[in-house]
């Protein structure tokens, strides 16, 4: 790859990390509210309920220890996001440059296949965040990743990835939605990161609430997957009284049975138990959180990234003049 791509792919992943740092840091309280009311409808009986976004502030806030419980696993999740943005933008921005006017079904696959890399190496740590959010005193790192490994075994440690590789479409979605509505309402938007900072920030947005709603039930599945065993999503009677699912009997071996099993561990098998025991509405439990999240967390992103990737570039084309000159 040319110098000057690979220092345009280096640049895209720093900044898109520290924008990604910096709006997780700013909306993680929605975050934290949100992931408890995609999972309070499995929560044992006389676990906290909430009525929405503003009650489930209010009642962290006034029953948790204060403000702070709003943030509780924000360092780690601020760390993760780190991780996984430097990854996609790095991934994407690579992709992007082979292919230099792709098609729609190209430019879909690109952030898809991006976002499964980034989050194959990311999903142990989504997934203690998870913890964290639904269960203050889930404990350190270690200790989580290592009660998810006794749970569940080595797999457990990537419960929620079946979901996450169909929340792919999420990013790309929202990358083709912003590129095409800049395309159509600035057209030098498409070459430049941030020619006026308002317009990219509500692009962004837009584009990024319009995905969440289409992708919004497999994060609904996915916050499922992700919690403790104790508080199996097949049976919502069951978690209600604490109790575990009780495992199939040894000698069932049919192939129904194995399919069904197989089924039941997939953001697919959860999502159809959720329609089938709790209502189609119980898959979007917290949606306004998520949007006014999306809105001001990918808006944000992409701003941040805008200014952060041209003061990269022009840093390090200062500090080598010979670049500079090769570019020029």
């Amino acid at each position: 790859m040319p110098s000057n791509a690979a220092l345009d792919a280096l640049g895209h992943a720093v900044s898109g990390s520290i924008g990604t740092g910096v709006s997780t840091a700013a909306v993680f309280p929605l975050d934290l509210v949100t992931t408890r009311l995609k999972a309070q409808r499995q929560m044992k009986k006389g676990s906290e309920r909430y009525d929405g976004v503003i009650d489930g502030l209010k009642v962290i806030a006034s029953r948790e220890g204060g403000i702070a419980a709003l943030y509780n696993g924000m360092g780690l999740d601020i760390g993760k996001s780190l991780v996984d943005s430097f990854l996609f933008f790095g991934f994407y921005t690579y992709l992007r440059q082979q292919i230099r006017h792709p098609r729609i079904v190209q430019e879909l696959a690109m952030g898809a296949l991006a976002g499964a890399c980034s989050r194959a190496i990311t999903t142990p740590i989504s997934n203690v965040v998870t913890r964290m959010q639904v269960q203050p005193d889930t404990g350190s790192l270690r200790k989580a990743l290592a009660d998810i490994k006794k749970e569940s075994g080595v797999l457990g440690l990537w419960s929620g990835y079946s979901a996450t590789l169909v929340l792919t479409m999420n990013p790309s979605m929202t990358f083709f939605i912003n590129r095409r509505l800049a395309k159509r309402i600035i057209p030098a938007l498409e070459e430049e990161d941030v020619p006026v900072a308002w317009v990219d920030f509500l692009l962004a947005a837009i584009s990024k609430s319009t995905a969440t709603v289409v992708t919004y039930p497999f994060q609904t599945g996915r916050t499922r997957l992700q919690m403790p065993v104790d508080l199996d999503p097949a049976d919502p009677t069951d978690c209600e009284k604490g109790q575990k699912t009780r495992p199939p009997a040894r000698n069932e071996k049919s192939i129904i049975s194995r399919i069904r099993s197989a089924l039941d561990q997939t953001v697919f098998g959860i999502i159809i138990r959720i329609i089938t025991r709790e209502g189609l509405r119980a898959l979007y439990d917290g949606l306004p959180g998520e949007l006014l999240k999306g809105f001001l967390s990918h808006g944000l992103t992409m701003v941040t990234k805008g200014l952060i990737h041209r003061l990269v570039i022009r840093l390090w084309i200062l500090s080598h003049p010979r670049l500079r000159k090769q570019l020029q």
